[in-house]
């Protein structure tokens, strides 16, 4: 976890505090539009699946929801999102 930006870092942290069945699935690194994103699965598919850039900002959800389709804020992101590197998953 050396190279991830320090409010990654902090999620992950907190992410650890949780009880095994509220916990994210992983944190995944990728690159999308050229900059570093970070994909966070959540524990059930009614939740939405987080991206965040390397400052934290939220940038949406490509999917999960009751829909499955996410907030619709990025409907690119399968196809344009690159370079795939889990950066955190919880033991089990």
């Amino acid at each position: 976890m050396a190279a991830l930006p320090k409010c990654i870092k902090n999620k992950i942290d907190s992410f650890k505090l949780k009880e095994a069945h509220e916990r994210p699935q992983k944190v995944t690194e990728f690159t999308y539009n050229g900059k570093k994103v970070y994909y966070i699965t959540m524990p059930c598919c009614d939740f939405y699946n987080e991206v965040y850039d390397e400052n934290c900002n939220y940038l949406g959800a490509p999917d999960g929801g009751f829909t499955g389709k996410g907030d619709g804020k990025l409907p690119d992101f399968a196809k344009l999102a690159t370079n795939e590197k889990v950066v955190w998953q919880p033991s089990k």
